[in-house]
């Protein structure tokens, strides 16, 4: 069928080539170097891949919309800065923790079942993410700023530039030859414990208010479905339970900094926990 709920499946399914032989070839690649961890870098432009597919068909019969240009540019910069930093963050560094386990867990024959299990996984999370744009590329609205594409847009450049602001006080931290502790605790990390992905959840929500203008009440949910699945991988799943499982073994000051400062919303510490950058 043409439309599932609303939503143009066969337009998505013009996603899927470009995603598995992506996969396929970072898999590839991981078995070369014998290090899993890059397939994060190919997360963003794996999405990207999948708005520009989107963007090439509605724009093979149909020119594009200054409000579909607008989008495709937001993906496109987000895609660029995450990937980009994420390899600039990877350097030299090897495999990270959670993929050594993850290998462990899955041996015997974890070549294959790496494939299987985080790379082609992987490339059909971002596929089910993708519907978000599938919904707003097809349309043709009208740009206005003086409704949601004004709130999206304001909402994604805060998320956008939260996130960047995060990613490099990190960054800057971790490379200090002498630290005084473990923990980043000042600038954006004083007032909550993962800025950067409070900032990935505001890019994800400003790009669904960009694209309401173009959704219906049947393809609605379809936008919905995206920061959803987001908020609760950064959250609950891959994000910030799995990243402080075990974390006070590593780093005894970080109890106190979970005591004293919002896991997710920044909001204003129980104590002083640190100065400001």
């Amino acid at each position: 069928m043409n439309l599932f709920l609303g939503l143009d499946i066969q337009l998505m399914f013009e996603a899927i080539p470009l995603l598995f032989l992506i996969a396929v070839g970072a898999w590839l690649v991981s078995l070369v170097i014998e290090d899993t961890s890059i397939v994060d870098y190919f997360w963003s432009l794996m999405l990207l891949g999948s708005a520009a597919t989107y963007a090439y068909q509605v724009g093979f019969e149909n020119s594009l919309s200054i409000v579909n240009l607008v989008l495709l540019t937001m993906v496109t910069l987000w895609a660029l800065r995450l990937s980009g930093f994420l390899v600039l963050r990877g350097r030299n560094r090897g495999e990270e923790r959670r993929y050594k386990a993850m290998r462990k867990r899955l041996s015997p024959n974890f070549a294959v079942k790496s494939l299987f299990e985080i790379f082609l996984l992987r490339a059909f999370l971002i596929w089910m993410l993708s519907s978000l744009f599938a919904v707003a590329l097809s349309s043709a609205s009208t740009l206005s700023w003086n409704n949601w594409h004004t709130a999206g847009a304001a909402l994604w450049m805060s998320g956008f530039l939260l996130q960047t602001l995060a990613d490099l006080q990190l960054y800057r931290f971790n490379q200090l030859v002498v630290r005084k502790s473990e923990t980043l605790t000042n600038g954006l990390w004083r007032y909550s414990r993962h800025p950067n992905y409070f900032g990935e959840c505001c890019v994800w929500c400003g790009w669904v208010l960009f694209a309401v203008p173009a959704a219906s009440a049947a393809t609605l949910p379809w936008l919905l479905l995206a920061p959803m699945i987001m908020i609760a991988l950064l959250i609950k799943l891959s994000g910030i339970r799995h990243m402080e499982r075990g974390i006070t073994e590593r780093r005894p000051d970080y109890r106190q900094y979970m005591e004293t400062t919002s896991a997710f919303i920044p909001w204003k510490p129980a104590q002083k926990v640190g100065t400001d950058l």
